[in-house]
This record gives C-alpha cells, structure tokens and sequence, in this order.
C-alpha cells in the first residue's frame, strides 16, 4: 500500500506543477488618456487628440531607445572607472555620448512640441498662452500662500500646517502638550 500512497501523491505534485502557467508577458501599457480638463478647456476634436496621442508616442518610443543606450554607456563608465590605469579616451567618448544622447533628445522635444502645437488652431493656441501666462504667475502664488494671503488649492500636493506649507507625505512632528 505503501507505494501507492507515494505514488498517488507524486501524481497529485505534477498535476498541480502542469496547471501553473509559465511566466505571463507584462502587457505593453498603451498610450495614457488624454486629460480630460485640458481636452474640454482647449476644445480639442478627435483628430487633434489623437494626433498629439500619436506625436508623443513616437516621441516616447525614441526616448525610451536613447534611455536604453545611455544607461548602457552609463554602466560602461562605471566599468571604465574600475579598471587600473584609468583610460581617459574611453572614459571621454562615453560622456560625450551621454551629452550628445541627451542633446538629440532635447531637439527631438522641441520637434514634437512644435509638431503638436501645429496640429492646434490659432483660438486653441490663443489658450494654452493663457496657461503658459498663468504658469509664470506660480511664484508669485507660492509667495502669497508663504504669507497666508491664499491657500494651495485642495489636492495641489501640499498640506497646510500652522502657517507653513508643508509638502503632502511629510511628516511633521507634534509637540506632546504633556512634556515640559
């Protein structure tokens, strides 16, 4: 009987292992919903959305493949730095490569945002001045919230306390009243 029971559980084992399924792929995420605010505020039609969707994506995609070669070049200097004697050429055309990486990125975004600026009419570029305006006037707002004069908006990431504005997460310490 004994080895039946062995035999019985050794097949119950594999039966269990074949059910379990291999690794499954992570799903590619797809492309985040436009907001919503800023669709209905700029007066967006389907056509522009989904172009400035499809701009930022190509964008994101190329930016992505330089990430991938600059953390590449960025783990080849951390190997280059280890090895005895330093080599000051191989270091040297890595860090350029990072710079120039981080230089073609930088004209590609200003190639994309021109792109999705194009795609707007003159009365939708008329408003998103509006917001560049009203972006410039931050400091000055932060400068007034510090001197409780105003108050951030409810879920601007800041919490008030006593007077100051601390960040939202932070922790700040209360005095126990019960110690001297």
């Amino acid at each position: 009987m004994k080895p039946i029971g062995v035999s019985l559980v050794l097949l119950l084992a594999l039966t269990l292992a074949a059910q379990v399924p291999g690794p499954v792929p992570s799903p590619i995420p797809g492309p985040a919903p436009f907001p919503t605010a800023l669709r209905l505020y700029l007066e967006l039609t389907s056509t522009q959305e989904e172009t400035i969707r499809n701009l930022n994506a190509d964008y994101n995609r190329l930016a992505a493949t330089k990430m991938r070669r600059a953390n590449q070049v960025q783990q080849e200097i951390i190997e280059e730095t280890a090895k005895e004697p330093l080599d000051p050429m191989a270091l040297g055309l890595r860090y350029a490569e990072i710079e120039s990486i981080r230089r073609q990125l930088a004209q590609e975004l200003d190639r994309t945002r021109a792109k999705v600026r194009a795609a707007l009419t003159e009365p939708q570029r008329g408003k998103l001045k509006i917001l560049e305006d009203a972006l410039k006037l931050l400091p000055l707002y932060s400068e007034a919230v510090g001197v409780n004069l105003l108050e951030w908006p409810a879920g601007f990431g800041v919490m008030p306390m006593g007077g100051v504005a601390v960040p939202a997460g932070v922790s700040v310490p209360v005095p126990d009243p019960g110690q001297p």
